[in-house]
């Protein structure tokens, strides 16, 4: 009873009507059964209760997503509690908690499908938007894991895990293409299918293409003729998953090339001239053994090989000759094996070794005429790690979750990363986490061997690998009539940050990445979701975040406050409204970014069961938002996209 009285004037204080705690008919009794029970794969990498598992986490699905119109995981992300994303027109990148460093990789969040890592193995780099394999159509959901995740993972998953499931056959049966055309020359085809057949074999396969001439840039401080970068700003994707499920085995391949032009003249190249370009490539294929519970003992083994590429074309001057090139690629293999065992009364143990191997990782430097190398490297790489989980059910409302790994990666002294997570059930509708975990990442091959001769970057082979202990309280209360309550407090400190710096107050200054002390991150998020019924779907978070570096100074790109929400209507009579919403406050870096508002809405009308046509705005108000400046550009700030629109119809068999 005490718990309602406090649940109720939580409601009140959030200024939502009484009504939502009234009763609930037989339909939203199932739904609400169907959400106690649901299931996350994010914090352990299988399949446990949302309420019991070892972290704090934020959900996403595809019904949201899809009345929402995303089309990227970062789409889907930037939903969530204390998320939110940049782009510097080269690249996207995610911020968490308050810490997103400008020209960063995003590469202390780890990055997962189904549980396997993204993250490549020259810059560790695990990016939302076009660069990522899976287009929102293909995610069954999105889990963020917030806080570190090392125990399980390993090293860059400092601040959190994003684990996307993708869609089985059997969740999207048949044959669906959509085409979209919009503003900015806009073009977009997506098909996806799935099937199952007579021997339990499952099979899922999604292919996307798309591409945009992009936004022209009103950017006077590049010093181009009139002020304007105009057709500088083109993105191509194309990316693909197929899937194969029979039995205890499952084959998977995801794949990825996105060519991205560059408008803001990195790195000192000419101004309002097209040819400066990144191109990047990824590939990753997994077989995986999973033989389930046999009586009290379950063992899987997973076998993965990736490979990613990066070209990077830098135009210097007017003749073709004026022109450098940066090469990267490396490929890698993934052993792991895990055993969980169940025969101790209320205890689930799990142990597990993971292998993992980089024969080669490249990176090249060189001028293209006449022929002139500034950088010629290539690093091995291997890494082993032994890990175990105890999940101990202390008594029906009480759970003990211990975890400890630990990692050797070539040329670092081994790190070890524990985790304990207490829970709290005193009902099956509540939930309440005390956690604290230590996490660590690996300096990668960019960071310590990057070296153009001086040009931009200077290499520091000698940094050491960054080191995060982190406490946090979360709380989590479900409602009988189906909306859901929570908080995340939290307190993180980060050591030996890898940061670039400038060798000197120049604004053209060569950068070398050292470690910089210490980082201090701390803040609440509180949210509230309509998560049953067949009305109205809507969540709303708020964000407090406090980040600091050993002298009290704020970091940079760390907003004090965000606000976000979405809601999504009712069908009637074929048609559907969704509305998203996100509030950031201001930010520091070269100059102070005001705060930024942006409002997407997306109308869809279905025409009959196979068919449906969709108008989607992005920056409605059309708000001149920047964000903070990167360091690879002369600009204080970068400007984000103004309102644009796109027309989705779908077709499916």
């Amino acid at each position: 009873m005490k718990y309602r009285l406090l649940v109720s004037a939580a409601w009140s204080l959030l200024g939502l009507p009484a009504t939502a705690l009234a009763t609930h008919g037989p339909d939203d009794e199932d739904q609400l059964e169907a959400l106690l029970k649901r299931e996350v794969q994010g914090p352990s990498r299988y399949a446990q209760s949302l309420m019991d598992a070892p972290a704090a986490v934020s959900v996403i699905g595809r019904r949201e997503s899809d009345a929402l119109g995303h089309q990227t995981l970062g789409d889907m992300l930037a939903r969530l509690p204390g998320v939110y994303l940049g782009n510097n027109h080269s690249y996207s990148s995610v911020g968490l908690r308050g810490f997103n460093r400008p020209g960063d990789y995003n590469s202390r969040i780890l990055m997962a499908i189904d549980g396997q890592r993204v993250n490549d193995a020259i810059f560790d780099q695990g990016l939302p938007q076009l660069e990522f394999p899976i287009v929102a159509e293909w995610a069954k959901r999105v889990e963020l894991v917030q806080g570190p995740g090392s125990s399980i993972y390993g090293s860059n998953a400092l601040l959190g895990v994003v684990n996307v499931v993708t869609l089985d056959g059997a969740d999207a049966p048949g044959l669906s293409l959509l085409g979209s055309a919009g503003s900015r020359g806009q073009r977009r085809v997506e098909m996806h299918y799935g099937a199952t057949d007579a021997r339990g074999g499952d099979l899922f396969v999604g292919v996307n293409l798309q591409r945009t001439r992009g936004e022209d840039l009103y950017v006077p401080a590049l010093g181009t003729e009139d002020g304007w970068a105009r057709g500088l700003d083109g993105e191509r994707q194309a990316s693909l998953l197929a899937k194969y499920r029979l039995g205890r085995w499952k084959l998977s391949l995801a794949a990825v090339q996105r060519d991205k032009d560059a408008p803001t003249a990195p790195y000192g190249t000419l101004p309002g001239v097209p040819g400066t370009r990144y191109t990047d490539r990824q590939v990753m294929a997994e077989a995986a053994y999973d033989d389930g519970w046999q009586d009290d003992l379950r063992r899987s083994v997973r076998l993965g090989v990736a490979h990613y590429d990066f070209r990077g074309r830098y135009v210097f001057g007017q003749s073709p000759e004026a022109v450098d090139k940066d090469e990267a690629y490396a490929r890698w293999l993934t052993l792991e094996g895990r055993v969980w065992w169940r025969g101790l009364l209320n205890h689930e143990l799990m142990g597990g070794v993971e292998l993992r191997t980089s024969p080669f990782g490249v990176q090249r430097n060189y001028q293209v005429e006449p022929y002139e190398s500034t950088l010629e490297s290539n690093v091995t790489q291997d890494a082993a790690a032994v890990f175990v989980q105890d999940q101990w059910r202390l008594s029906q409302s009480w759970q003990l979750t211990t975890g400890l790994r630990l990692d050797h990666v070539r040329g670092f002294s081994p790190a070890l990363s524990p985790r304990t997570v207490l829970v709290f059930r005193p009902d099956e509708h509540q939930s309440l986490k005390l956690m604290w975990a230590r996490s660590f990442r690996s300096p990668n091959l960019f960071e310590r061997f990057y070296d153009d001769g001086g040009q931009t970057q200077l290499a520091n082979p000698s940094l050491k690998p960054e080191r995060l202990s982190s406490a946090e309280l979360a709380w989590e209360y479900l409602l009988s009539s189906g909306q859901a309550l929570s908080a995340n407090l939290y307190d993180t400190r980060l050591r030996r940050l890898i940061e670039q710096v400038p060798l000197s107050d120049e604004p053209d200054a060569v950068v070398q990445y050292i470690n910089r002390g210490r980082v201090h991150l701390r803040g609440l998020d509180v949210g509230v979701e309509q998560r049953v019924g067949d009305g109205w779907l809507w969540r709303a978070s708020a964000s407090w975040m406090h980040a600091h570096d050993e002298t009290g100074q704020r970091l940079s790109n760390a907003p004090t406050w965000m606000i976000k929400g979405h809601a999504i209507t009712p069908a009637w009579r074929g048609w559907q409204l969704g509305v998203q919403w996100t509030a950031l406050g201001t930010r520091l870096g070269r100059v102070k970014v005001p705060p930024s508002n942006v409002v997407d809405a997306h109308l869809r009308y279905r025409i009959d069961a196979r068919q449906s046509l969709a108008l989607h705005v992005d920056n409605a108000l059309d708000r001149a938002n920047v964000d903070p400046s990167s360091p690879e550009t002369v600009l204080d700030a970068i400007p984000q996209g103004r309102r644009a629109w796109r027309l989705d119809w779908r077709l499916a068999f």
